[in-house]
C-alpha cells in the first residue's frame, strides 16, 4: 500500500509512505475551526495530509496539471457524530469492512479502504470510479454525514488521531468490477481517429496470436496481450478507443490504440479511411452525392452521417476537439472534394476532369471489349467472313479498308481513352444485309455499348443525358425520314457531333453543360427514297464528316437465329478487337488531318442522296428555268448570269406569274443553289451552276445547255453503253 501526502495544503510536493498509521505529527489546539483551516494551508505548516491517489508525475500532488495515474485505496470522511463505543463493533461486521478507522479534528470518524492491488486510472475514469466503488462497498450506507469531497481525487485529509485498524485490504474483484463499470458508464477516449473493432481485432490476431482467446469486442476482458510477460490473467477490457486495464503491469488506466498499435498503424488506418471516404463522397455546394452503381445519387446530410459512423468515424465528441469525427469528415468532402457538376465524361478515366474551369465529378463508366491475347482470323471466322463480303467497292482501294481504319481509331479512342475524332458513318443498302447488325451488336458492343440519337439529331429534343453515356450515338433503318424533316438543323447537329471534340450536356431540370466527347455518329439507312433524304447535306463544309459506305447488293442474306448469331460475335468480338488493334491501315486509307482517315463517300450514295432530298426539288425548278430561258434567248446562249432575285422573277415570268414549287421561299431557293454548286464539283451529270461573289451581292451562272436537260439524261442513262457512277 502506498500513501502519498503533502507538508500543507499550499504545498505540491510529495513523500511516499508504506503505512500512514505510523507517520507521527501532533496538531496544535485550535478552539474555532477557521483558525485549524488557517493552519492546514499555511506554507510553513509541517504536518501529514495524505491521499491514497498517485499523479502522473508521482513527486507532486494531484491536480489539474497532474492527472490521477494509480488509485491505492478510497477515503470516507463523514462529518456527523459518533458513538465511538460501538463504532467499530459494527463497521467490523460489514461485507467489506475498512482497513482503517480514525479520528478527525472535529471529532468525527474517518475511514480508509486499501486495495488488495492498486487500480491504475485516468483523469477521466478517476471520478467514474470512485463513484463506483463507494456503491460497491456501501459507504453512504455506514454512517450519516459522507463528504462527498472525501471521493475527489485532488482531496488530501489531515492526518487525525487514533488509527486504528479493522479489516483488510478490498478484494481485486471489487475494485476490477468498480473499474470496469466506471469505463461503462464514461468510457476513457483518446483524441485519435476511431478505429473500427474489426480492424482493430484483425490487428491484434496478426501482431499477438494467440494472446486473445475470446471475440475481440467491446466490453470483453482478457490478458494484457501487449505485454509479453507470460502472464495469462485477466487485466483489462476492451473499449472504443483503446484497453481499460485493472492491472498495474500496464502502467496506466487507460491505453490508447496509438500507444499499443504505435503511431504509424493509425496514421496509416487514418489516411486509408480519409481516403476512402475522398473516394466515395462528393459536395456541389447543395446536395452530398455517393457514386453508386456508376451514378452520383444524392443522399441527405441524415443518411451521410449513418454511412459515416458505419464507416468508422465517431460521433461524439473528444477532448479537446471542437468538432466530432463525423463533422470533421463532413467538413472535409465539403471542402476537398467540391465540385461544380456532375456528369459522365467517358473519355477520360479520372474521377474528377477539370474542363472550362469547372471541377466535373466524372460518373462516365463505359466497358469496351477487352481484347483477347490471340487475334489470329482462324478465331473470329463469322465476322472475317460476313465483313469481307458486306460493302460495295467503288473506289481505288476496297471499302473495307475504309471502315476498318475508321473502326480502328474509333476503338483506340474508347480503350485509351483519347480525345480523338472521326467522321459519321452512314452505312447504305438494301434490307436484311446486316446494317444494324453491324452498328449495334459489333461496332457499338466493341466500345461499350450506344444510344439511339434519332430524337436528339433530329432536333425534336434537346435532352442528351442518355446520349453523354455512350461513345456510339445510333440512328437505324427503322427511324422514319419525317423526323428529319429539318434538313439543316439535322445537318447541323450531326456535323457538330462530328467536328466539335465536347458536347452540349443537357438533362432535365438542370443547367446545361459543356463536357469532352469525341464519339461517333452511326447512321444505318436503307436504299430508298424515304431513307435517303435522312442523309446530311454533302457539301465541301461536311463532305470530310462522312464516311458513306454502300452495302452490297451481292452480300449475304442468310443469316443464324438471332440467339446463336449474337453468342457467337460476343464470342469472336474480343479476338477482333486484338486483331484490329496490331493491323496497320494502307497508307492510301490514312490522312494527317484531325479525323486521321480520309473520307470515303460513294457516289452512288451522293447522288441518291442528293436526288431524295428537299434540295433536290432546285434542280427541278433550274432544269425548268433552263429550258425556259433557251426558248426565249439567243441562239448559241450557253450560261444564264443574273442574282438570286433575277432568277426567281424569271421563274415567275415563265410560269405566267404564279408561283412555281417553292420558288416563293428565296432561302430555300438559295441553299439549293448552292447544294447544286457543290454537286457540280463531283458529280458530272448535274447541271453546272456557280456563283461569283462581288462584294454586294452574288452573281449565279447556270449552265442551260440542252444536254443537262433532266429528259436528255434519262435517255443517256438508259443507253448500255453508259454506266451509273
Amino acid at each position: 500500500m502506498k500513501y502519498y501526502y503533502i507538508k500543507n495544503l499550499r504545498s505540491r510536493d510529495v513523500t511516499t509512505t508504506p503505512d500512514i498509521s505510523k507517520e507521527k505529527s501532533t496538531t496544535p489546539s485550535f478552539t474555532i475551526k477557521p483558525k485549524y483551516r488557517t493552519w492546514c494551508a499555511n506554507e510553513n505548516t509541517d504536518h501529514v495530509f495524505y491521499s491514497t491517489v498517485e499523479g502522473c508525475q508521482a513527486s507532486e500532488r494531484v491536480a489539474h496539471d497532474n492527472p490521477p495515474r494509480m488509485i491505492y485505496g478510497v477515503v470516507g470522511d463523514y462529518d456527523a457524530a459518533v458513538d465511538w463505543t460501538t463504532v467499530e463493533d459494527k463497521l467490523s461486521k460489514l461485507d467489506v469492512p475498512p482497513t482503517w478507522i480514525t479520528k478527525t479534528w472535529s471529532d468525527y470518524m474517518r475511514l480508509v479502504w486499501e486495495f488488495e492491488a492498486p487500480v491504475p486510472t485516468t483523469e477521466d475514469l478517476c471520478s467514474p470510479f470512485m463513484k463506483e466503488i463507494s456503491l460497491a462497498l456501501g459507504m453512504k450506507k455506514i454512517h450519516a454525514g459522507l463528504d462527498s469531497s472525501s471521493l475527489k481525487p485532488t482531496q488530501y485529509f489531515e492526518l487525525g488521531t487514533q488509527w486504528r485498524k479493522i479489516g483488510v485490504s478490498v478484494p481485486s474483484t471489487i475494485t476490477q468490477t468498480s473499474m470496469l463499470k466506471a469505463a461503462s458508464v464514461k468510457p476513457p477516449q483518446s483524441n485519435d481517429t476511431a478505429i473500427p473493432i474489426g480492424v482493430l481485432a484483425a490487428e491484434v490476431k496478426e501482431r499477438f496470436p494467440d494472446r486473445w482467446k475470446t471475440d475481440f469486442e467491446v466490453g470483453q476482458r482478457g490478458p494484457l496481450f501487449w505485454i509479453d510477460d507470460g502472464i495469462e490473467r485477466e487485466g483489462c477490457q476492451v473499449s472504443e478507443d483503446g484497453m481499460v486495464c485493472y492491472s498495474d503491469r500496464a502502467g496506466k488506466g487507460f491505453l490508447s490504440w496509438r500507444e499499443i498499435f504505435g503511431s504509424q498503424f493509425v496514421k496509416d488506418y487514418e489516411n486509408q479511411k480519409m481516403g476512402s471516404l475522398l473516394d466515395e463522397y462528393w459536395y456541389n455546394g447543395k446536395s452530398h452525392f455517393k457514386i453508386l452503381y456508376d451514378q452520383a445519387v444524392s443522399i441527405n446530410e441524415q443518411q451521410l452521417v449513418r454511412e459515416l459512423k458505419q464507416a468508422g468515424f465517431n460521433s461524439r465528441r473528444q477532448r479537446g476537439r471542437a468538432t466530432t469525427e463525423v463533422e470533421d469528415a463532413i467538413l472535409t468532402i465539403n471542402n476537398v472534394n467540391r465540385v461544380n457538376d456532375i456528369a459522365p465524361v467517358i473519355f477520360s478515366k479520372e474521377r474528377i476532369v477539370h474542363y472550362n474551369s469547372n471541377r466535373i465529378l466524372n460518373t462516365g463508366h463505359i466497358n469496351p471489349i477487352h481484347p483477347s491475347k490471340t487475334s489470329d482470323p482462324v478465331h473470329w471466322p463469322f465476322l472475317n467472313k460476313w465483313l469481307r463480303q458486306l460493302f460495295e467497292n467503288s473506289g481505288d482501294r476496297p471499302t473495307i479498308d475504309y471502315f476498318l481504319a475508321w473502326l480502328q481509331r474509333f476503338y483506340v479512342a474508347v480503350t485509351t481513352p483519347t480525345l480523338t475524332q472521326g467522321q459519321a458513318l452512314l452505312l447504305v443498302g438494301p434490307t436484311n444485309r446486316g446494317k444494324s447488325l453491324l452498328s449495334n451488336k459489333v461496332i457499338s458492343a466493341l466500345v461499350g455499348g450506344f444510344a439511339d440519337a434519332s430524337e436528339y439529331l433530329s432536333g425534336a429534343s434537346v435532352f442528351n443525358k442518355d446520349l453523354a453515356r455512350v461513345a456510339a450515338w445510333v440512328v437505324d433503318d427503322t427511324t422514319s425520314a419525317a423526323q428529319f424533316q429539318d434538313q439543316l438543323k439535322a445537318t447541323e447537329l450531326i456535323k457538330r457531333a462530328v467536328a466539335n471534340p465536347r458536347m452540349e450536356y443537357m438533362a432535365k431540370y438542370a443547367d446545361s453543360m459543356s463536357l469532352p466527347w469525341t464519339g461517333r455518329v452511326v447512321m444505318s439507312l436503307n436504299m430508298d427514297a424515304n431513307s435517303l433524304s435522312v442523309i446530311p447535306a454533302l457539301d465541301s463544309s461536311n463532305r470530310d464528316k462522312i464516311m458513306a459506305l454502300l452495302i452490297s447488293e451481292d452480300s449475304t442474306t442468310s443469316f443464324p437465329p438471332n440467339h446463336i448469331l449474337e453468342a457467337t460475335i460476343a464470342q469472336e468480338l474480343p479476338h477482333f478487337a486484338s486483331w484490329l488493334l496490331e493491323w496497320e491501315p494502307p497508307e492510301e486509307v490514312l490522312v494527317g488531318a484531325r479525323f486521321g482517315v480520309k473520307s470515303f463517300i460513294d457516289e452512288k450514295i451522293a447522288n441518291a442522296a442528293y436526288d431524295n432530298s428537299s434540295r433536290s426539288s432546285v434542280a427541278e425548278l433550274v432544269d425548268f428555268f433552263a429550258r425556259g430561258v433557251r426558248n426565249v434567248s439567243d441562239e448559241g446562249r450557253v450560261n444564264w448570269s443574273g442574282t438570286l432575285t433575277e432568277f426567281l422573277n424569271g421563274l415567275l415570268n415563265l410560269n405566267e406569274g404564279r408561283h412555281v414549287g417553292r420558288s416563293n421561299n428565296p432561302e430555300f431557293i438559295r441553299r439549293g443553289l448552292s447544294s447544286m454548286e457543290e454537286a457540280t464539283k463531283s458529280n458530272p451529270l448535274v447541271r453546272p451552276v456557280w456563283s461569283v461573289s462581288t462584294g454586294g451581292g452574288t452573281i449565279w451562272y447556270i449552265n442551260i445547255e440542252h444536254k443537262y436537260d433532266i429528259h436528255e439524261l434519262e435517255k443517256l442513262l438508259s443507253t448500255s453503253s453508259y454506266a451509273l457512277p
